[in-house]
C-alpha cells in the first residue's frame, strides 16, 4: 500500500494541473517571512477534480487532501482535511470560487486544533487584460489590501505584490511573490 501511494504521489504532479507559488511576508520592522505553496488538481469526472494542497514556513508547514465539485464552469466548492507541522489533530479546509467574465470571487477557510488556530481568504480579482489583474485580498495573518498581478504567458507565470494593513497584529505588511504553473 505504501509503494501504490508513493508512486501516486510522484507521478500524480505529471497527470494533474498543477501551480507553485513563493513569496516573501515582510513586515514593518524588517522581519521577512518566506512562503511556499504547492496546489495540484486533477478531474476525475466533468465536475469533480482530487486536490491537494502544501505549504512551508519557517515555522509552520500544512498538507491537505480533498476534492472540489463544479456544477458548472462558474462556479465551485471543495473540501479538504489534512495536517499540520506541530500538532497530532487534524486540519480541515473549505472554499468557495465564482466568477463572471474577466471577475472572480474566492474565499477560503481553513480550521486546524484551538480557537486560534485558523485561516480565512478572500479574493476578489478583475483581469482588465491578458497580463493585468487587480484585485482586493483579506488573508487571516498578512492583511486586508489591493492585490496587483501580472501575467507573463510565455512563461505561464504571474508575479503579484500586495501592500496591506493586518488589523490582528497592527502592522503594515507587503507580500511579493510568483506563481507558476507546472
Amino acid at each position: 500500500m505504501k509503494k501504490m501511494l508513493t508512486l501516486l504521489l510522484i507521478l500524480l504532479p505529471f497527470l494533474a494541473q498543477a501551480q507553485l507559488e513563493v513569496y516573501g511576508r515582510y513586515t514593518a520592522g524588517g522581519t521577512v517571512e518566506p512562503n511556499i505553496n504547492y496546489f495540484l488538481s486533477k478531474k476525475i469526472t466533468q465536475k469533480i477534480a482530487l486536490t491537494f494542497f502544501g505549504l512551508v514556513e519557517q515555522k509552520w508547514s500544512e498538507a491537505l487532501i480533498g476534492a472540489t465539485y463544479s456544477p458548472s464552469s462558474s462556479f465551485s466548492v471543495g473540501a479538504s482535511a489534512g495536517i499540520e507541522h506541530g500538532t497530532t489533530s487534524p486540519r480541515f479546509g473549505a472554499s468557495i470560487w465564482t466568477g463572471k467574465g474577466k471577475t472572480s470571487f474566492f474565499i477560503l477557510g481553513e480550521l486546524g486544533s484551538g480557537k486560534e488556530n485558523y485561516l480565512y481568504k478572500a479574493n476578489l480579482f478583475h483581469k482588465y487584460t491578458d497580463r493585468f489583474t487587480l484585485g482586493l485580498t483579506a488573508w487571516r495573518l498578512h492583511g486586508i489590501g489591493p492585490n496587483f498581478r501580472f501575467t507573463i504567458p510565455k512563461f505561464l507565470s504571474t508575479i503579484w505584490v500586495m501592500p496591506a494593513f493586518d488589523p490582528e497584529a497592527d502592522k503594515a505588511r507587503l507580500m511579493i511573490g510568483i506563481s507558476a504553473k507546472i
